[in-house]
């Protein structure tokens, strides 16, 4: 009992902190970080995986942190994760797991680092984030950041093709593969929409 008391208290300072360190940004900030939180759980709900809640929790709630450094932002949020967590007192094993999660939660991060996956939290949190890219909220999050980051309207346009579309590729699950497929066409048919009426 002693012990899931403490790992809570860990979980809700982590979650505190993310809160009030990312804001509101609809792409990247909190509310980025409680929609993977409950793909996360979704997946493990309808995947049957059994996970260790702390490592996935934290590695959630940290995963993004770094972005207030710019990138490479899982190098930064891993850079910021581990001190945080060793002073709430967790082990050196579990440290590792969670520094590993939100590392290889990153698309190019991986590509550029070759980061490979610890455990199936990692993989869980990979695939949460990646499908948070997906839909219309992904439709909206591409957008959204393409503004705030001064990329021209082609440019976000290409970002589609050059990496929203590839993701189903790279789901860990067969839940998540198939929940990508049928979110990617949704991205695709809004993009069709818009360039038809923008005619581009």
């Amino acid at each position: 009992m002693l012990r899931k008391e403490r790992e809570r208290r860990v979980v809700e300072r982590v979650r505190s902190l993310a809160k009030s360190v990312l804001g509101n940004d609809f792409s990247h900030g909190y509310p980025h970080v409680e929609r993977v939180y409950r793909i996360s759980w979704n997946i493990v709900e309808n995947t049957g995986l059994d996970v260790d809640s702390l490592v996935l929790d934290t590695a959630i709630y940290l995963h993004d942190i770094g972005r207030v450094f710019g990138e490479p932002h899982a190098y930064y949020s891993s850079i910021i994760a581990r001190p945080i967590l060793e002073e709430h007192g967790l082990d050196n094993d579990t440290i590792k797991l969670i520094v590993n999660a939100i590392e290889y939660h990153s698309y190019s991060y991986v590509l550029k680092n070759n980061v490979k996956p610890l455990s199936i939290e990692a993989k869980i949190l990979s695939d949460a984030d990646k499908l948070d890219a997906l839909g219309i909220t992904g439709f909206l999050r591409v957008f959204h950041y393409g503004w705030v980051s001064g990329r021209s309207f082609n440019e976000t346009i290409n970002h589609f093709y050059e990496k929203i579309f590839k993701l189903p590729n790279l789901m860990h699950f067969n839940y998540t593969r198939e929940l990508a497929r049928k979110l990617v066409e949704r991205t695709r048919r809004a993009l069709d929409e818009l360039l038809e009426e923008v005619n581009v």
